[in-house]
């Protein structure tokens, strides 16, 4: 017989689709509840340190009607893409290393919209609303991140599910639109343990 889906708890994610989630559940405000949970072959296992979830300034909304430029956190189950910073902690995930030349391009009329640019030459009209990486990681916000995969396969540049540079990050208080953590050694943790072999999501709810 078929295995029958066990879910992780509150989510929609059983061990049939990934054995590996994590979930940031808005409570009020900016802030949330976090966990992670690790299926360990016949139940989920609760893995997380204490740690609130952060989301961006102006809330969180589906992340059918995100759109960009709205500080938003999208609300949804995503996989994630590659986890970056200022070296591996020992993930499994793809990692990147940022440099002085790292950005995040979040101009839509660009090629490369939601994506990672390494260019010491970026354009002061595309640098207006894109990230410096180096900027972040030394305010701390980017010493460790993973790239959500929202609106990165297709990513749609206006409207609805708009929006770019969507990440896991440390945050005390409020995001740009991305998932926060606010302990840092959780957060390390978080990506020290991602495995893609094991198919990691990452649930976020309103």
């Amino acid at each position: 017989a078929a295995p029958r889906p066990i879910y992780a708890p509150g989510t929609s994610v059983s061990q049939l689709q990934s054995t590996q989630v994590m979930v940031a559940d808005r409570t009020s405000g900016t802030k949330g509840t976090w966990a992670r949970y690790s299926w360990n072959g016949s139940r989920w296992i609760r893995v997380n340190a204490n740690a609130a979830a952060v989301f961006g300034r102006g809330g969180v909304v589906p992340s059918a009607q995100r759109r960009q430029g709205t500080s938003t956190t999208p609300a949804g189950t995503f996989s994630l893409v590659h986890a970056f910073g200022v070296g591996n902690p020992g993930t499994r995930m793809p990692y990147r290393r940022v440099t002085r030349c790292s950005w995040w391009i979040q101009h839509p009329g660009q090629r490369d919209y939601n994506r990672w640019r390494e260019s010491c030459s970026v354009p002061a009209s595309v640098a207006r609303s894109s990230e410096r990486l180096q900027s972040y990681v030394d305010s701390g916000l980017y010493r460790q991140a993973v790239v959500i995969r929202y609106n990165y396969t297709t990513p749609n540049r206006s409207g609805a599910h708009s929006g770019a540079g969507i990440f896991l990050h440390y945050a005390r208080s409020y995001t740009g639109g991305c998932v926060g953590i606010d302990s840092m050694s959780e957060l390390t943790a978080t990506v020290r343990w991602l495995d893609p072999a094991r198919k990691p999501v990452i649930v976020v709810k309103a």
